[in-house]
């Protein structure tokens, strides 16, 4: 199994498309199906033995599902509609990834920036026109003293406005997922400042671990909701 198929625990179910593709199945066929999805798209395909397709589907597959997997150029057996989800996916978060790369880039600029400007209101005297009596270096208070960078050195868990995930949080997966709802919020007009951004974060580290924590984004993502929920044995619990 390739990395890339590992990286992403969830994908987009489409509810329409999902009720119409499977209107003439049985109870059981659209069992089956929907586990064998799932076994695609944590391996990559399903198996070619008719053994292996019935203990993953926990019974017997019928030609009607197995029609939903044709075999590919390689003979391998995969859904054609789950691989372009795992591509469009793939895509998207190779999008946000350059996003975030260049803004870093930005902000390190700005920073250096910052720092080259600091000593303009010096005198400029150069060394060798001082009298002998004078140090060869400026007092300090005849120079104006730096002011505080505005932005710190970008590290590889910023997420926005100066933040940076938690600790237990700092994974790829976690990254790539916050960003993609930081984007999903913009989209809504309901960006986050830095108070409500804080505290958000604060709240992921003590409600979610790093494996939950982007399947929970996605489906909060794929349903629209207003806030990322938390799944218990009674629901979903709202957290954020």
């Amino acid at each position: 199994m390739s990395e890339e198929k590992r990286k992403a625990p969830a994908f987009q179910f489409y509810a329409d498309d999902f009720l119409a593709g499977t209107m003439e199945m049985s109870q059981a066929e659209v069992g089956a199906y929907i586990r064998l999805l799932c076994h695609q798209w944590n391996r990559g395909s399903i198996p070619v033995e008719a053994e292996k397709q019935q203990r993953l589907a926990g019974g017997s597959v019928s030609v009607d599902v197995l029609a939903k997997f044709p075999a590919d150029e390689s003979g391998l057996l995969k859904n054609k509609r789950m691989e372009s989800e795992r591509q469009k996916q793939s895509a998207y978060r190779e999008q946000q990834r350059k996003k975030g790369l260049i803004s870093a880039e930005v902000r390190k600029g700005v920073n250096r920036c910052t720092n080259h400007g600091t000593n303009h209101g010096s005198t400029g005297v150069p060394t060798e026109a001082q009298p002998d009596t004078q140090p060869d270096t400026q007092p300090e208070g005849n120079s104006p003293s730096p002011s505080p960078n505005k932005y710190k050195e970008a590290s590889k868990w910023h997420l926005a406005l100066g933040l940076e995930l938690p600790e237990n949080l700092q994974t790829d997966n976690c990254l790539s997922a916050l960003n993609d709802w930081l984007a999903y919020k913009r989209e809504r007009r309901t960006a986050y400042k830095t108070v409500g951004l804080k505290t958000l974060l604060a709240k992921l580290s003590r409600e979610f671990t790093a494996a939950e924590l982007p399947m929970a984004i996605e489906r909060s993502i794929s349903n629209n909701w207003q806030g990322i929920f938390k799944q218990d044995a009674g629901g979903f619990q709202k957290d954020s």
